[in-house]
């Protein structure tokens, strides 16, 4: 507020109306345990494309008027009266964006980049693709950054797939990006670059496109992810979601609230950072930091342990967990079998 009494004060800034408006924040209508994207992508008004598209197809129609653009959009009613994917990157694609070959660059409702090998399942591919997972199947989805914690997870997994025979798990990664930048937020990293991890470790890889301007909320878009999933892969026993959490309370609090209603795992949760720099160490990738918010560290750095000693001496988390820094794990500096602990 004094800031802005200040600015008044100069006599250059125009009045309040022409060219910027006061906006007042509601610190109440935020949940502030968790500060990021993913919950600000909620617009709380009723002519968001999502609230318009939801009354277009209420009353049966086939278009609507965007209110940025004014264009007409086809509504899902549309689209299924064609029958098929257009391949167009539609959207409001009930296909989930079968037929549209840039997938990455293109996508606007969730839709598998990478749907695994296109090899029959055996035990050399570990994870099988989405066509090839048997009926009531155990699906474990790890929701997947791109950075080193992410990857870290996936090599716990498959340790405890190989260890454990009682439960033959199939795995799927989900990412959720920005649908203008095609970037996910704060890691900074290019969806493009997580489908090509995902391709390096064969394991398949749903993407869920987030927009600001869409009028969803981040849960309403998992849930459409998740049913993307379900809708390929017939009759699953059970659907557990992973994080790669490692100890802050407040966000595991947040996941336990909103979305318990799935089997939660953490499997790196509490882990010593000692034990995880050395299974890092093991898979033989490069990570790099993708982005820096605090001085001291910058984009771009390789993430080693004495990196990681450096960060700690400074006052920081030496793996980043307060968001200090992220990182993206360059799988494919290893072979795969290296990479995963095969």
């Amino acid at each position: 507020k004094d800031v802005v009494k200040e600015l008044e004060g100069l006599g250059w800034l125009p009045n309040v109306g022409e060219g910027w408006a006061r906006v007042v924040y509601d610190q109440e209508a935020v949940d502030p345990s968790i500060a990021d994207m993913e919950d600000l992508i909620t617009e709380k008004n009723e002519h968001t494309f999502a609230k318009l598209h939801e009354q277009a197809c209420a009353e049966g129609k086939d278009v609507y008027i965007d209110p940025k653009t004014g264009y007409s959009v086809f509504t899902e009613i549309a689209h299924k009266k064609r029958g098929k994917c257009c391949g167009s990157g539609c959207r409001h694609c009930p296909y989930n964006h079968i037929n549209v070959k840039d997938k990455a660059n293109k996508i606007q409702q969730p839709a598998f980049l990478y749907e695994g090998p296109e090899k029959s399942y055996d035990e050399q591919h570990l994870f099988a693709s989405i066509p090839t997972i048997p009926p009531n199947s155990h699906i474990k989805v790890l929701f997947h950054s791109g950075g080193k914690d992410s990857f870290l997870t996936i090599r716990k997994l498959v340790k405890e797939k190989l260890q454990n025979e009682q439960d033959p798990f199939h795995l799927i990664l989900l990412t959720t990006f920005d649908s203008s930048t095609r970037v996910i937020a704060h890691q900074e990293i290019p969806i493009e670059t997580v489908l090509k991890q995902a391709q390096h470790l064969e394991i398949p890889l749903l993407a869920i496109p987030l927009n600001r301007c869409s009028g969803e909320t981040y849960l309403s878009r998992i849930q459409s992810g998740l049913n993307a999933i379900q809708s390929r892969v017939p009759d699953i026993s059970k659907l557990t979601l992973v994080f790669g959490d490692l100890h802050l309370d407040h966000i595991r609090e947040w996941r336990e609230k909103e979305l318990g209603q799935y089997p939660l795992e953490y499997p790196l949760w509490k882990v010593s950072y000692d034990d995880l720099m050395d299974d890092l160490e093991k898979s033989k990738i490069r990570v790099v930091l993708s982005a820096a918010t605090k001085d001291g560290v910058k984009e771009g750095t390789v993430f080693t342990r004495n990196f990681r000693n450096v960060v700690e001496a400074l006052g920081m988390d030496g793996f980043g967990e307060n968001g200090e820094f992220h990182s993206v794990a360059e799988v494919w500096a290893a072979s795969r079998k290296e990479a995963l602990g095969l």
